[in-house]
């Protein structure tokens, strides 16, 4: 039975019987799923979308953002207008200027290769980021590090820079803007982390996209974890690029966007070339399409942009987003309020203390990696109870942290979403209670 909301959150629960996930029984009982933070949920609207295409038009094409064509096809057209729809549901979700500026990418990873890849960016150019960045708004600008070090002949050649972020893990505005300098030729940090959820309010984004733009510079913004959760308005924070994934957003896997303002996308060159990425070819020669036609090669997920579209309707206006962000914020209140009265030398709380700052991310560490384990095992075992261990591929910020003190990879994270409860999240700070109090009753060997 699921408790009352006390922590003033909006009561969400009426929307749990739309996720059929959460319908399914092991040993009597149903899920309690906490790692929204890597995949959320599906409800039955993304679902069926998904299912229609391969169902009703399994054709090839689409309109690919190219202006009408009369395909002549019953199939085919029918396919057009719905990726014409789809891709107009991202402009409106980010307040994009025009349709041209969405470009549809299987992820987040691949979005921030793109720009990696495709920018011009010449040896003495450099790239800002924080020290806590996720791998994959990391390791491609290490490549391209590589890249120019190998074009100078400079093994040494500086150009992905970092600047630290605060004592507690939260964004340090004034290390980020003092960074910035006259070679800075893009700035690439996430809009909230995917380790401790530590946000970057609007205003911030505001001020960081002025100072880089004041050096010729360009902000892309990792919004993996910001765009499934709050109001996003591209033009209104003034980023050049922005990149998330719809699995985070109850949408379907193998599914992402990347923004970019047209002016930044028409100087972007391609990165994966061939077909349905030209307006015509020669023997010796090509001719490329348009934005985003460029970089969409290949036959794409038409299903997914199908799926893509029901997740945007479903979050923003069967649910809202700001009733999602009030959500998540009580929820991660109310975890807590619970889980810092337990704090002690091993076990501990990461990111900033004010639960408002971290979103729906409540991440748990220990200088006993069997402690974490203990309480993934046991909220798994004997509660259906899905967490996610690691180190959330925030590698080299937890390296750079953790390493003298043994507990980089001693990480636990729960992460809520929409269909969560007060009542689950009061099951995991039980058996965080009883395992942290107690350690010895519940260690293994594993």
């Amino acid at each position: 039975m699921l408790l009352p909301m006390t922590s003033g959150a909006p009561d969400l629960s009426r929307f749990r019987a739309d996720f059929p996930a959460l319908a399914r029984l092991r040993r009597g009982r149903p899920p309690i799923y906490l790692n929204n933070a890597c995949v959320t949920l599906r409800p039955r609207p993304v679902v069926e979308a998904i299912t229609r295409y391969y169902e009703a038009f399994p054709t090839c094409g689409g309109g690919r953002a190219e202006g009408v064509r009369h395909l002549h096809s019953w199939f085919g057209e029918e396919l057009r207008e719905e990726e014409e729809r789809a891709r107009e549901a991202v402009r409106d979700l980010l307040g994009a200027a025009d349709v041209s500026e969405i470009v549809w990418t299987r992820n987040t990873t691949e979005a921030i290769n793109l720009v990696a890849r495709g920018l011009r960016l010449e040896p003495g150019d450099e790239v800002l980021g924080s020290e806590g960045e996720h791998n994959s708004n990391l390791v491609p600008w290490l490549e391209v590090q590589r890249r120019l070090r190998e074009r100078a002949g400079d093994p040494e050649l500086v150009v992905r820079r970092f600047f630290d972020l605060a004592d507690d893990g939260g964004f340090d505005v004034a290390k980020a803007l003092a960074a910035i300098g006259p070679r800075t030729r893009v700035l690439a940090v996430s809009h909230a982390s995917s380790l401790d959820g530590s946000q970057v309010s609007d205003d911030v984004v505001r001020a960081l996209a002025r100072r880089v733009h004041e050096v010729g510079g360009v902000l892309l913004l990792d919004a993996a974890q910001s765009v499934p959760h709050r109001p996003v308005d591209v033009c209104a924070l003034g980023v050049d690029f922005l990149a998330f994934s719809f699995h985070k957003m109850c949408g379907p896997s193998g599914m992402g966007v990347l923004y970019g303002r047209r002016a930044h996308l028409d100087a972007l060159e391609p990165f994966i070339v061939g077909g349905d990425t030209v307006a015509d070819t020669w023997v010796d020669a090509v001719e490329y399409k348009a934005p985003p036609g460029r970089f969409e090669g290949g036959l794409q997920d038409y299903a997914g942009m199908l799926g893509a579209r029901a997740a945007i309707e479903y979050v923003t206006k069967t649910v809202g987003l700001d009733q999602v962000r009030a959500h998540d914020l009580a929820l991660n209140a109310y975890l807590t309020e619970r889980l810092q009265p337990l704090e002690c030398d091993h076990f501990w709380l990461l990111g900033p203390r004010d639960a408002a700052e971290r979103g729906g991310v409540v991440t748990m560490a220990s200088s006993v990696g069997a402690i974490v384990n203990a309480i993934e095992r046991e909220a798994d075992e004997r509660h259906n109870l899905m967490l996610r261990k690691g180190m959330f591929c925030v590698n080299a910020y937890l390296h750079r942290r953790h390493d003298r003190t043994g507990t980089a990879s001693n990480n636990l994270r729960a992460s809520v979403y929409l269909y969560n409860t007060e009542a689950e999240c009061e099951v995991l700070c039980d058996v965080v209670e009883q395992v942290v109090k107690n350690p010895l009753d519940h260690l293994d060997d594993e």
